[in-house]
């Protein structure tokens, strides 16, 4: 009985919220089922695939008043719920990568318009994509900074903070993270 409320029901929800959030703006916070959440970030202009793409709530989405058109998710990609992801820049989710709970993915960076940080710490500013590279797997409560590529088939632990590229088939962990092996 469930399942054929469920078929009847999701669709159901996915027009009316869809509706709804066409009137009102875009959600900064997706908390629904994740065939909803996915239908409302594609509503707004993310490019989510259509295969096999799990987008469990919450979801916190910063930067994306205008919609999420900074946003790519391939096929069979999983975030699991508690997330942030700072839309000012590009996230691009190639396939099959998953996103642990609680992982924070930040495409721009600021001081507070603190003049004197700014000037001092200027290469550690501004707006920069991020890329996650096919089978990638990012752990629970990971940061991920703006400018990093995760390398394929990579696994970030949890807890790492990411400020250098990950490179193809590796293993990193701490903060700042640092490699711990490579994946053969």
């Amino acid at each position: 009985m469930r399942k054929y409320i469920n078929k009847l029901f999701v669709p159901l929800a996915k027009i009316i919220l869809v509706s709804l959030f066409k009137i009102i703006g875009p959600p900064r916070i997706l908390q629904f089922g994740w065939p909803v959440n996915a239908a409302i970030l594609r509503a707004f202009g993310a490019n989510v695939s259509k295969n096999r793409v799990y987008i469990h709530s919450p979801v916190v989405l910063h930067g994306g008043r205008q919609g999420y058109a900074n946003l790519t998710i391939s096929e069979g990609c999983l975030i699991n719920g508690n997330n942030f992801l700072d839309l000012t820049g590009g996230i691009t989710l190639e396939r099959g990568v998953s996103l642990g709970p609680g992982v924070t993915i930040m495409t721009h960076n600021r001081y507070n318009h603190n003049p004197f940080l700014e000037e001092r710490l200027a290469h550690t500013c501004g707006i920069k994509d991020v890329l996650i590279k096919e089978g990638a797997g990012i752990k629970a409560h990971a940061l991920i900074t703006h400018g990093i590529t995760i390398g394929k088939n990579a696994v970030v632990a949890g807890g790492a903070v990411v400020n250098r590229d990950v490179p193809d088939n590796c293993f990193v962990a701490g903060v700042p993270a640092s490699l711990v092996k490579e994946i053969k």
